[in-house]
């Protein structure tokens, strides 16, 4: 049997040292993900993985609740975790509630990471969304040839782009683009293995054996990231976006842009807290969220433990078939992670949103925060609307107001027209 077409049963039985599975209580309904504790080659490890055949593997609140346990489990005892995903992404119909639980789950996943645990994903045939997200954050990812991985998937990506972007009735151009052959020669934590429950077993106990406390070292990573992207362009500069962010600054600040990515800093106070993200209104590609990423890394530089203010006002994630073949995915994550990372380090990390937030930039920005601020007249929801439509056609999603978004747990608390006095009270704490 293929490793692609087995159920996630047979996926666990095959990757487990046989008598040693031991699957924990699941919820009450059945949901698209189950976790079990076992060994592999005799190393003890978590394991975690989505059901491709309840909900095409979607992660929602339930899934990702499961899936928090899981990694807080394996953090606590310092135990390798191995992530069997196979999933469409996040279940849509659940609206902001799925959202803000995948917020919670992305987290405890940026935690365990930065814990040193030992994290692997060992990938189906699709894996997108918020599944791309986590996969991205493991050390290391094995496909198979039959795996798609984006942080799009392909009907997503012509919906937002057109099919000049990617025709998603064109599977060789899908393969080609986002297929597990293409996605193993992007790096060395890229592994490909042949389509056989055996092949993944064989990969699975080589990381098992090896996997002790393995180093972050997130500047290498930041440096062969900027080595991916070596021809791709700057974004222009908008005048818009500077106005904005002096709109939410307060008074005597400065006011820079790299790009897309807009950076507020005091002239006068050394300790105040520093405004950093995207306020295009328009999607973040690759550039955008290494840009981010290497801000963080300079501000860290800098000696000096700031509060951090990450703003956002975007619809989403760039649904370009240049930033898909550079593995967007990996870029979402690699920022996020440094934005964990720098809050480790004794920098306070919150998130204020003015304008437009979604899926998996809200995610990266919002999982690193302490909490997320937004005002009343901003944009949630989970996905962009035409990525909504296309994955569930003209069902209704839940509800986007302020009440849901706190109930959710979307957004921790309201700004207002006082923000500027708010960022100067911060940089008193």
């Amino acid at each position: 049997m293929t490793y692609s077409s087995a159920s996630l049963d047979v996926r666990l039985d095959a990757l487990l040292d046989s008598g040693t599975r031991n699957e924990l209580k699941q919820a009450s309904a059945p949901i698209a993900a189950r976790i079990a504790r076992g060994r592999i080659g005799g190393t003890p490890v978590w394991i975690a993985g989505t059901d491709a055949s309840r909900s095409r593997g979607a992660i929602g609140v339930a899934e990702a609740a499961l899936l928090s346990e899981a990694l807080s489990w394996a953090r606590s005892e310092a135990a390798p975790i191995f992530l069997l995903l196979d999933s469409g992404g996040a279940k849509v119909d659940e609206g902001l509630a799925a959202l803000g639980a995948f917020r919670r789950l992305y987290r405890e996943a940026l935690l365990t990471r930065i814990a040193g645990v030992p994290m692997f994903a060992l990938l189906g045939r699709a894996c997108f969304g918020g599944a791309s997200m986590l996969a991205t954050l493991c050390n290391r990812r094995v496909y198979s040839e039959r795996t798609l991985m984006g942080a799009s998937g392909p009907g997503v990506i012509q919906a937002l782009s057109g099919s000049v972007q990617l025709d998603a009735a064109d599977t060789a151009a899908v393969k080609a683009l986002m297929g597990g052959e293409a996605r193993s020669r992007l790096g060395p934590d890229e592994m490909l293995a042949t389509d056989q429950l055996q092949a993944f077993r064989i990969i699975a106990l080589e990381l098992a054996a090896s996997s002790m406390t393995p180093d972050l070292n997130l500047p290498a990573r930041h440096n062969r990231l900027a080595l991916r992207l070596k021809a791709t362009a700057e974004s222009p500069a908008s005048d818009e976006a500077i106005y904005r962010l002096q709109r939410l600054a307060p008074p005597g600040y400065r006011c820079t842009q790299r790009g897309e990515v807009v950076r507020a800093q005091s002239a006068r106070a050394s300790g105040a807290p520093i405004f950093l993200g995207v306020l295009s209104g328009g999607s973040i590609g690759a550039f955008a969220m290494w840009t981010l990423a290497d801000e963080l890394f300079e501000l860290y530089r800098a000696g000096n433990a700031v509060p951090v203010i990450l703003v956002l006002d975007a619809i989403g994630q760039a649904a370009t078939r240049h930033d898909e073949a550079l593995l967007l995915s990996e870029y979402i994550t690699h920022f996020a992670l440094t934005a964990a990372w720098l809050a480790h380090e004794g920098h306070r990390v919150l998130l204020w949103i003015p304008g437009e937030a979604a899926g998996a930039v809200y995610v990266a920005f919002a999982s690193p925060a302490e909490s997320v601020s937004a005002l009343p007249s901003a944009h949630l929801r989970i996905l962009p609307l035409a990525a909504v439509t296309q994955i569930v056609g003209d069902r209704p999603v839940e509800k986007s107001d302020v009440q849901t978004w706190i109930d959710t747990g979307v957004v921790d608390a309201l700004l207002d027209e006082r923000v500027a006095a708010y960022a100067t009270t911060l940089g008193s704490k």
